[in-house]
């Protein structure tokens, strides 16, 4: 059963990230990346242990340890609106500079532009 956890933009959870062709998930840590809006559900970001052969606006979490992460990690191009309540806790927060990259990333892979 899922523990409360803070549904923050740029907090850190733990929760089953589905797969791509939605054969089923994969409990992994992802970031929120939804702003602050009355919503059952939260965008986010899986992250990932796997560093090699990286894509564009993919990148390695610099501050992976002050984000409660166990291992170095890494922003995988992966978006998905999940329910709050598949959130299973809060392992930390991103620090600003990897939020901003982040931020960037999210800009090139949803072809917004630089601001």
């Amino acid at each position: 059963m899922p523990t409360t956890t803070s549904s923050d933009r740029g907090t850190v959870v733990l929760l089953p990230f589905p797969f791509s062709d939605l054969s089923g998930a994969k409990l992994r840590p992802a970031v929120i990346v939804s702003p602050k809006y009355p919503s059952d559900d939260l965008l986010v970001v899986a992250l990932t242990s796997v560093g090699d052969s990286l894509r564009p606006g993919e990148f390695a979490i610099r501050s992976w340890r002050q984000a409660g992460l166990l291992h170095p990690t890494y922003a995988k191009r992966a978006l998905a609106s999940v329910s709050v309540d598949l959130a299973y806790k809060s392992l930390g927060f991103l620090q600003q500079d990897d939020l901003a990259r982040l931020d960037g990333a999210l800009r090139l892979w949803l072809d917004l532009g630089v601001s």
